[in-house]
């Protein structure tokens, strides 16, 4: 007789777990208490000082299904790229694409009142992770930012996907989906630059 081999997983900690945790307990209480109007994207509170509400908007979402769709790619960024990068330089993504997204909202959708939503960012990170993988694993790599350039692609010609409408029970911004994701390039080409005059010149 031959003993069965046991499937075990081992759980190997990395510093991106933290953040992605946190991402996940701070818009499932927000949702959970119900604050997505107090956070939201507003434009007229904004205008009125409440700048803070350009970047709390994409930790809150309009519904349950909306937030487990975001969540899920979420966990599709954590389970395939968390070890590409450090916390600083995902940190870097969020905070980047963010920024991209809000002032785009800002300055190039002024007919947009309200924002809420965590995809624009979850775009930025996955072609950040993508473009990384490039460097780790190139067939998988290329692939995979292949596939969210022909998405962004479609919503830029089409818009939303069939579907991601009633799934997420509103209208999806895919101009935030096109921002987030040139933000998250924006990270990726300033490293790569960095890196190439530092090896150039070091």
């Amino acid at each position: 007789m031959t003993k069965t081999s046991r499937i075990k997983f081992r759980y190997q900690y990395h510093p991106s777990h933290a953040l992605w945790l946190i991402i996940f307990l701070l818009s499932f209480f927000l949702q959970l208490f119900d604050l997505a109007d107090s956070w939201r994207f507003n434009r007229g509170l904004v205008a009125q000082g409440d700048v803070w509400l350009l970047f709390s908007g994409h930790m809150v979402h309009l519904n349950w299904s909306h937030w487990l769709l975001n969540m899920a790619g979420l966990a599709i960024v954590a389970f395939f790229f968390s070890t590409h990068a450090s916390f600083r330089q995902w940190m870097t993504v969020i905070l980047t694409s963010a920024c991209v997204i809000s002032a785009g909202l800002w300055w190039w959708m002024p007919d947009i009142r309200y924002y809420v939503g965590l995809s624009g960012i979850l775009h930025g990170l996955f072609l950040y992770g993508a473009l990384r993988e490039i460097h780790f694993y190139p067939a998988s790599g290329y692939v995979l930012t292949a596939v969210l350039l022909a998405k962004l692609g479609w919503e830029f010609f089409n818009g939303a996907l069939p579907g991601s409408e009633e799934m997420a029970g509103g209208r999806v911004l895919t101009e935030a989906h096109l921002l987030g994701a040139i933000g998250g390039a924006l990270v990726w080409l300033s490293e790569y630059l960095f890196n190439a005059i530092k090896s150039r010149f070091m």
